[in-house]
This record gives C-alpha cells, sequence and structure tokens, in this order.
C-alpha cells in the first residue's frame, strides 16, 4: 500500500477525503464497537452508501471521482494509491 497522506478523523458532518478523479482511502475504526461510514455524492448533497467496520479493523475504500466520506472521529482515513502498490 502506497501512503499519500497524513491518517485525518472522519467527520459525521462534513465530508472527508473528496478530492478530484478517483482515489482510495484506507478507513480504520478505532471505536470499541463495529461503527458505520458513509459514502457521499459528488454533489455532496446525498448519501451513496454505508459500510460497516469491525471494532479494530481497517479496510480500502475506493472512491470515484468527488465522492468522500462522513462518518464519526473514532475513523481515521489515509490517502493512499489507487492501484498499482
Amino acid at each position: 500500500m502506497k501512503v499519500l497522506g497524513t491518517a485525518t478523523a472522519l467527520a459525521t458532518g462534513t465530508t472527508g477525503f473528496k478530492t478530484t478523479g478517483q482515489h482510495a482511502v484506507y478507513l480504520f475504526n478505532t471505536h470499541t464497537a463495529a461503527a458505520v461510514a458513509t459514502v457521499r455524492n459528488a454533489a455532496d448533497g446525498g448519501d451513496v452508501g454505508t459500510i460497516y467496520v469491525a471494532t479494530g479493523s481497517g479496510i480500502v475504500v475506493h472512491l470515484a471521482d468527488g465522492q468522500g466520506l462522513r462518518g464519526a472521529t473514532t475513523f481515521f482515513g489515509t490517502a493512499i494509491a489507487n492501484a498499482g502498490y
């Protein structure tokens, strides 16, 4: 995995990791229980879907152009290379 940034906490009311072009984020749940993260559409006007992440676990989320993530501050995300690493 090629890391492209610094770990950043998500927020429930602000969409993070919105960028131009397809991209990927390593998303990690630091909470003591499973938690849900929300994928937002490019217009930031609605949800595309939700992802449940187990306690103390991380996943790679591939996002389309303009999409972003929202979630509790116990979620941390790091931009990573979308492919090739």
